[in-house]
């Protein structure tokens, strides 16, 4: 930016929409539907935070990553936040209220107005859509369209079957599967629904995300 007030376009957004706009918003739904807001759980999600939040070694390179990060800084991107590490406890069907303590310990702008909307609306789902219309979850190649962490990865961001299939991938399918019935109308969702209800393999899906959050559980994915 220069004396004149000029900055590039994308600059300008991103500041206007995610810093002013969107935290404006937050805090006007936070204001609007506390206290009950704070134990939200639609989802009905009620699995312990994984043990890879606590920094315990991954091979998923991805959550390792940010992970490490997030406990060098007290900070990350909010995509890394929204896509690896609320996209990882969405599909795993972990706890609301588990992954907002951890982030209110973890980051630096962790105030409660700021950690239960973006985790309870936007990142778990857990409000049935009141903040956002569509759960924000992805598969490996949402990942890798997003982030430079794939290419080296132990597993394979197309895969959603087998040992080295990614994570993300399988348990999103999964995710699918299991709340079928609640996304099938929503007209953002609906496409997805309908292939994870056709896939020819969504029996062996379903197998490998059990042994996927099995692992998870266990600190050894």
């Amino acid at each position: 930016m220069n004396r004149t007030g000029d900055v590039p376009i994308a600059s300008a957004e991103g500041f206007i929409r995610q810093v002013i706009g969107w935290r404006e918003y937050v805090w006007g739904r936070y204001w609007q539907w506390m206290p009950d807001y704070r134990g939200a759980n639609e989802l009905g999600a009620h699995r312990a935070l994984p043990p890879v939040f606590a920094g315990v070694p991954t091979t998923m390179r991805c959550v390792g990553k940010v992970i490490d990060y997030v406990a060098d800084h007290g900070y990350t991107h909010h995509i890394q936040r929204l896509m690896i590490l609320g996209n990882l406890a969405l599909l795993a069907g972990v706890d609301p209220s588990a992954l907002t303590e951890w982030m209110w310990s973890g980051f630096v702008d962790g105030a409660e107005w700021v950690m239960l909307p973006n985790v309870v609306g936007m990142e778990l789902h857990a409000d049935g859509g009141r903040m956002a219309t569509k759960p924000y979850a992805a598969g490996g190649a949402y990942i890798d369209k997003m982030s430079d962490h794939c290419g080296s990865c132990a597993y394979d961001r197309r895969k959603r079957t087998g040992p080295d299939a990614c994570p993300f991938t399988t348990l999103y399918w999964a995710f699918l599967e299991r709340h079928q019935e609640r996304f099938a109308g929503n007209a953002r969702m609906a496409k997805q629904v309908a292939v994870a209800q056709r896939l020819g393999d969504l029996e062996a899906v379903k197998l490998r995300a059990e042994h996927v959050l099995a692992s998870l559980d266990e600190g050894a994915l």
